[in-house]
């Protein structure tokens, strides 16, 4: 789930590429794989996979395993290319996970069927080598010149704002300045205060309310029950980080909104047939495309209009959009930013009714700054939702992070 680069233009937007195996011909190959069904109901389950890499360092990998059932399917999956024939399942890197460092990890993660039954497959192998759980015994020399970059070292501290209210845990004051430093070093090359999309401009734009338009990018029907429990969820998910800023119900160092309305004002789609409703809550447009996927108008779009000028927008600024949501059929994994939060339709529907969507949580962190974090983790072994396949819900270390962005940000809207 790797964040898209939220300073470019929404042509760029694209979904997680599929790249070519590297395998290097000196790289010995260990590892240990760990499979957990983290949920299961009937007829469907999903199920978390952990790479650990015993050998040496990884230049592009194929994870492969075979379900002991044949009824047994994977739906769709995160961080990786996900196929089936058959009974085996063939997992490829995506461009932004190819390099795994030894002693390094890989998290993967899917949403899949059964008929029958539903056990663990016990065989795995990464790039053509069985996964052990041992160490390669011999590791042929490494090349001269070196094929994965240097882990990255722990950014220096920066000094926080003076007069501010902060008091996160003590374990997280560390960690917590450290991601601060590198989101300051490394946001929108290093124009982090000159970038003015975020979420939190959104927001405060809008005087604390969200509008979205739903991109139906997929040939399916939706009824108007869906519809209604898509806008119901975007709703109940939202909150949950607008909670984030709350204490006792009162906001957290000078936040103003306790609850934040969530409306959607338009879908787009490729045929005005697929929905199934004929009232007019939702503006509904046809046959816009951009990036290969339907859109609203872009007239309506604050990603096109960061001026909060409507004028162009056919029912005026109050069917304006903030975001974007992007649902792709067969789209594994998710993407976020200034632009909204895109991940597939399958997965989002059949997760309407779940405490959290946390692909949705995790993209939408995204929007609002949060960064991604597959090449160092500053809580190592402590897991939290922005370490993408380390966390399902918001942690208190995901809080920290978000209200760090406030705390930085909140004088450019007075507060």
């Amino acid at each position: 789930m790797k964040r898209r680069v939220v300073w470019l233009a929404a042509c760029l937007m694209a979904a997680f590429s599929v790249v070519a195996v590297l395998r290097p011909a000196y790289a010995a190959v260990g590892c240990r794989v760990t499979y957990a069904v983290t949920n299961q109901w009937p007829g469907g389950f999903g199920a978390a996979v952990t790479v650990a890499n015993l050998g040496d360092p990884l230049n592009g990998w194929s994870l492969t395993f075979v379900f002991p059932d044949g009824g047994q399917k994977v739906a769709d999956g995160w961080n990786g290319t996900f196929t089936q024939s058959g009974s085996a399942v063939t997992v490829t890197n995506a461009a932004w996970n190819a390099s795994v460092a030894g002693g390094g990890t890989i998290s993967l993660g899917f949403n899949g069927s059964y008929a029958s039954a539903n056990p663990a497959p016990t065989a795995f192998s990464v790039n053509g080598t069985a996964c052990t759980g041992s160490a390669p015994t011999t590791s042929p020399p490494a090349p001269t010149t070196p094929t994965t970059p240097p882990t990255p070292t722990t950014p220096t501290p920066t000094v926080p704002p003076a007069g501010d209210a902060w008091s996160p845990p003590s374990t997280l004051v560390q960690p917590l300045a450290a991601v601060w430093a590198h989101q300051e070093q490394t946001y929108s090359n290093g124009n982090l205060y000159g970038f003015r999309n975020y979420g939190w401009d959104q927001l405060f734009a809008a005087d604390g309310a969200i509008n979205y338009c739903v991109r139906w990018d997929s040939t399916a029907r939706v009824t108007a029950a869906q519809r209604d429990a898509i806008h119901g969820a975007l709703q109940g998910q939202y909150q949950k980080w607008m909670d984030q800023m709350l204490d006792n119900g009162q906001g957290w160092n000078n936040w103003p909104y306790r609850q934040v309305p969530v409306k959607v004002v338009g879908w787009a789609v490729r045929d005005r047939a697929q929905l199934d409703w004929t009232d007019n809550s939702v503006d509904i447009y046809v046959g816009n495309i951009n990036e290969n996927a339907p859109q609203c108008a872009p007239a309506c779009g604050r990603f096109f209009h960061q001026d909060n000028n409507y004028s162009g927008c056919p029912g005026g600024a109050s069917h304006h959009y903030d975001h974007s949501l992007w649902l792709t059929a067969g789209f594994g994994g998710g993407a976020g930013g200034d632009w909204g939060q895109r991940m597939g339709s399958e997965y989002f529907l059949s997760n309407l009714n779940a405490e959290n969507i946390h692909i949705f949580l995790h993209e939408l962190g995204h929007t609002y700054g949060l960064d991604d974090f597959y090449d160092w983790d500053p809580t190592p072994g402590r897991g939290f939702l922005m370490r993408a396949g380390s966390a399902t819900q918001i942690t208190d270390f995901d809080k920290w992070m978000f209200r760090d962005w406030w705390r930085h940000l909140k004088s450019r809207y007075g507060r």
